[in-house]
This record gives C-alpha cells, structure tokens and sequence, in this order.
C-alpha cells in the first residue's frame, strides 16, 4: 500500500468516526487526569493516620541540611548510604530526636516503608543522607515538619556524628563541610543542589499543566488507536488496510459520487476481455452497461480473460467472500485489479 493511499484511509477513518473520537477522547483525558492526581488526592485528603501525622504533613517545610565529608583510615571515600541510613535512623536516635522536635518521626517512616517510597540518589525522604558522585560530600537532611523542627533534627544528628555518637563511624575520620542549616528555594530548585524537595503530595500548576498535555497525549493516542483495532474488527471490510493484494496487482481508490470517472477506470484498456466482480452489484453506482458478477463461480467467458476487476465496497463487501474470489482467480494467472468505491 502506498502512502498516499494509506493516508486517504486514515483521514477518512478519522471523518467516519469524528464524534465517537471525541467522546473517547475526553473520557481518556478525564480517567489519565484522574490516575496522575490520584496519589496526590490521597495524600491530601486520605483518612489513613492519626492526626498527628496529618498535621506534620501538611506543617512540611524546606528541609535541613548539614555537609560532612567521610573517609577511612586508609584515606579511601566512606560511599555507603544504605548502611550509613540505617545508623542514623537507629530506635534510639529516632527517639531522641522525637523527644527533642515533637514531632512523631517513627509514623513518618512507617509510611514511607507502607507506600514503598521511591527514594533517589538526591531524594532519601523524610529522613537521611545524600552522597554527591562528584565530591563524595555526604548531605544529612531532615524534612519531618516545620524548618524550627527540621533544623532541630539536624543539629542532633550534626552534634551525634562531630562527637563520635554512631558507632558506624569510629573509625573514620569526619570533616565538617557545612553547619545545619535550611535550604532556601532557590538551592531546592538548583539543578546542583544535593537535596530534591518532595512535591509528590502538593497540588502545583505546573504539576497540574504537565498533567493535563500527558493526559490529552495519552488520550489522542488511545483515542486513535481504539478507533484504528476497531476498523479491524468485523466480517466487513471497512478500509484499504483491512485487507491485502499481490505487487502485480492494481489499487484504485474512486468515489461513488464519481460516476464518470469510474466508469472509464472500468474499462480501460479497451478491446480487452474483462470480469467484472462485486458482493452487491446493485448497491454500486456504477453508469455504464457491465455485467458485474457476485462470484467466480458463476462467470462463464469463452474468450481468454485479460483482466479481473474486484470492486470493493467498504461497509457492504465481506473480508470473506474477497479472500475467496482470491483464491478462485488463481486460475486465471493474470493480475488483479481492485477499484475500492469509497461512498
């Protein structure tokens, strides 16, 4: 099928189905809206937790940071965050800095294990420890509530690793890289910045925008390619891409509301022996004085055929009876030609 052909069939798939496009296309748009805003809605407005809980969420403010650099005796880089994390989040230090902030930490990180948080190289959640690739420079961060309490938190943790509280850390030498301190908005959003703040439980309009173009995107696409496995689907032909014809075959695309012009198409060339085949000859609108046969089967020719001329029509002939005509023509070792009449 050439391409000229393939998209006359598409943009009159598109013209047929025009209204039920539109259809599918704004409930795909309101249902990928729906899903994408769906974890943000229940973080918001989800009954699960206590109050507490609630209050700490909705209290978040810029996380804290400090900056430490670790290296073992050796002068080789300390580059383990899993295990570095789970010093620091230890029962008794959680503890500590519960009693200290007020905050219920320990509900925080239940949460975050509950929801399987995705946690990144520069987003380790409510609380923990990030390591830049490039200077090896640990950022200890807290973002468990308000940035009184989140520098709080810090300050702990800042004092436990200066004085040799964790014990992971004995024997490694620690060098202060910073003091605790809160991340202003414009580090948050720095591309540089060692920490990414955690929006994926607020409502923002460039969330909500980027939502919106993915979900029109995702919804053409759907709408489409609904529309397209439908034409596939059914006895009838119903476009030049629901069925197949050989290289030596001739394609013909005509309107019926070109009646002058198909009838010339029909018979030329001149002087030639023809068959004429259509499922429903009496639904084809075709002025000139042929005898259109329904079948093979019923063709009687005495003279040698040089031509077979199918025509299809979309909606009335079955994928079926063309298949069969196929095979029957066989016989006649001559190419086909297929005049597709599009109403």
């Amino acid at each position: 099928m050439d391409s000229h052909t393939l998209l006359s069939e598409l943009k009159r798939l598109v013209k047929n189905n025009k209204k039920r496009m539109s259809i599918l296309f704004i409930i795909f748009t309101l249902v990928l809206l729906f899903l994408q805003m769906l974890p943000v809605i229940l973080t918001n407005f989800g009954t699960d937790g206590d109050a507490s809980n609630k209050t700490a969420q909705e209290n978040k403010e810029n996380p804290a940071i400090f900056e430490v650099y670790i290296e073992y005796d050796s002068g080789s880089t300390f580059t383990n965050t899993l295990l570095l994390e789970q010093a620091m989040k230890s029962a008794e230090n959680i503890t500590e800095v519960e009693a200290i902030t007020g905050v219920d930490i320990s509900s925080q990180l239940e949460q975050e294990e509950e929801m399987k948080y995705p946690k990144t190289a520069r987003d380790r959640g409510v609380l923990g420890a990030a390591r830049d690739d490039a200077s090896n420079i640990w950022a200890f961060n807290a973002r468990i509530g308000t940035e009184k309490e989140n520098l709080a938190a810090m300050t702990y943790f800042y004092d436990l690793v200066m004085n040799d509280g964790i014990p992971l850390l004995d024997n490694k030498h620690t060098y202060s890289m910073s003091q605790p301190r809160i991340l202003t908005d414009e580090e948050l959003l720095s591309p540089n910045s060692q920490i990414e703040q955690d929006t994926s439980g607020e409502f923002s309009l460039k969330g909500l925008v980027m939502a919106l173009v993915i979900s029109i995107f995702g919804a053409t696409v759907l709408a489409a390619l609904y529309i397209l496995v439908k034409s596939f689907i059914g006895d009838k032909i119903a476009y030049a891409f629901n069925y197949s014809w050989g290289e030596q075959d001739v394609f013909i695309l005509a309107s019926e509301q070109e009646a002058n012009e198909l009838k010339i198409i029909s018979q030329l060339p001149q002087g030639t022996q023809k068959i004429y085949l259509a499922q429903e000859p009496d639904k084809l609108r075709l002025n000139a004085d042929l005898i259109i046969q329904t079948s093979l089967v019923q063709t009687s020719v005495q003279a040698p055929v040089d031509e077979v001329i199918v025509y299809i029509q979309p909606g009335i002939t079955d994928k079926n009876w063309y298949n069969q005509q196929r095979e029957l023509l066989k016989a006649y070792q001559q190419p086909l030609k297929i005049i597709q009449v599009n109403q």
